[in-house]
Order: C-alpha cells, then sequence, then structure tokens
C-alpha cells in the first residue's frame, strides 16, 4: 500500500510575495531601493522574489504580466508599510500582498492504490477545494490566499488534460 499526492502544474493562484533586498542599514535606503525597482520595472534582475513561507520560490513564471501585477500593488501602497527589517539576516525585506502567481499546487489524496486515486482525482474535479488541504508545491505552509471558481475551474482543466501525470506516489 502507498501513498499519493496531486500536483497540479501551472495554475494561477493569489499569494503573497516577498524578496530580500539589498539594503541594510536604513529603512530609507530600503524604501529608495524599492522605488528604483518600480521606476525601472527591473523587479526580479538580481532579486530572488518568492511566496511568502516558500523556500524554494515557487513561482514558475517571472514575467512582464507578474511585473505589473507588483508594480500595480507597490503603487496602491505604502512602501514603507511593506518593508521589514529581518534582524537574523541583517537585511529588510518587501512583503507584497495578494498577487496572482504561476505556481504548482499539491495535494495528498486519500486513496492506497494508484487505481483508487486516479479514481479519486476525477471524483475530485467536480469540486478540488472541499476535503482536501492544497497547497503549493514543496511549501511548508498553506499560502493560498483565495481558492475561488476560476481556480478550482483552472485545477479541473490541467487534471483533464492529463490525469495519470497529475498522480504521483508520496515518498
Amino acid at each position: 500500500m502507498a501513498n499519493f499526492k496531486l500536483k497540479v502544474r501551472n495554475v494561477h493562484v493569489y499569494c503573497n510575495l516577498e524578496v530580500r533586498l539589498k539594503s541594510r542599514t536604513m529603512k530609507e535606503q530600503a524604501n529608495k531601493e524599492v522605488e528604483r525597482m518600480v521606476d525601472k520595472k527591473d523587479l526580479f534582475n538580481e532579486y530572488e522574489w518568492k511566496i511568502e513561507g516558500c523556500d524554494d520560490g515557487g513561482i514558475n513564471n517571472f514575467d512582464a504580466k507578474l511585473t505589473d501585477a507588483i508594480v500595480e500593488r507597490i503603487d496602491e501602497e505604502e512602501t514603507d508599510e511593506n518593508i521589514f527589517w529581518d534582524g537574523l539576516t541583517a537585511h529588510y525585506d518587501l512583503n507584497v500582498a495578494h498577487i496572482l502567481v504561476n505556481t504548482n499546487l499539491e495535494t495528498h489524496l486519500k486513496s492506497t492504490t494508484r487505481e483508487d486515486a486516479i479514481t479519486e482525482v476525477k471524483a475530485l474535479c467536480s469540486n478540488p477545494s472541499e476535503g482536501y488541504d492544497w497547497k503549493i508545491e514543496n511549501c511548508d505552509e498553506d499560502r493560498i490566499n483565495e481558492f475561488d471558481e476560476t481556480l478550482k475551474k483552472e485545477i479541473a482543466e490541467v487534471i483533464g488534460k492529463d490525469l495519470e501525470a497529475c498522480v504521483f506516489e508520496d515518498k
């Protein structure tokens, strides 16, 4: 008997992002650094953006659409309120809330055989959020802000394209 996971790749999820800034001394410098990033729309060059709480990042595509969404969110809010000092690493971090990101999701299945897991996934497609604890792949915590109808539909579409490629034995 084995345990199985369902992995759905390249779906769009609202989550919070964070990035380590280069500024180490004063919050004013961190604010200016963010202003330069936004003015140039150069967010990803020399910066490691990640989904908040995901050590491996979790973001599949760093494209113009993501840049525009981050810039728009930063412009809407007070930058100063989203910059935090990380005393452990002696750096400032910028947090940007509720951004639509292309990422991979996973959830544990209840089935113990591959055949049962495939049957379970077929049934799950009608309401993917009911009874399942979805999280971003390889992240320790649930960082999904909104599990809406659009996400449910996208999960069902990805599974529908190649159901068997989405089911993995959990080792």
